[in-house]
């Protein structure tokens, strides 16, 4: 199991280091995206669509699409276990390799101010994403 999740948390990292110069990534890391992507998809109902537009800065605003944000970083191991969906992101910061960490962890920590307990843990998820296409859209990635 914890091998499994920190499997997905890299393929999870893959969003912050994507964009133009999306890594290559191995057949085991590409089917456990794909499973993360699936469970999270089950459970959110999101459409396909709606994901992949993201990736062109058109981030809809429908619940299913927030949650489902929040569905990855959950399924990654990197939010609280007490419910209240707090991310992890000392954690998150921690596993990105050394060659993306200066650019990701720039935008992951000029956007992390907008992840407040005042709001649900899928909206904070998805103005979190939101920002980080913003700050650096070749760089972002969702799958």
């Amino acid at each position: 199991m914890i091998t499994a999740s920190l499997h997905v948390i890299f393929a999870l990292l893959a969003f912050v280091y994507g964009g133009k110069d999306k890594p290559v990534l191995s057949e085991e890391i590409k089917e456990i995206i794909q499973t993360v992507h699936d469970e999270c998809v089950g459970k959110t109902g999101v459409s396909e669509e709606d994901i992949t537009n993201c990736e062109s800065g058109i981030f809809k605003e429908d619940v299913k699409l927030k949650c489902y944000m929040f569905c990855l970083l959950e399924e990654a191991g990197l939010v609280s276990v007490n419910d209240d969906g707090t991310v992890d992101y000392e954690m998150f910061t921690s596993l990105i390799p050394e060659e993306y960490f200066d650019r990701a962890t720039k935008m992951i920590f000029s956007c992390k101010e907008l992840d407040t307990p005042d709001k649900d843990k899928c909206e904070r998820a998805f103005e979190v994403h939101k920002c980080s296409y913003e700050k650096d859209p070749d760089f972002y990635f969702l799958f």
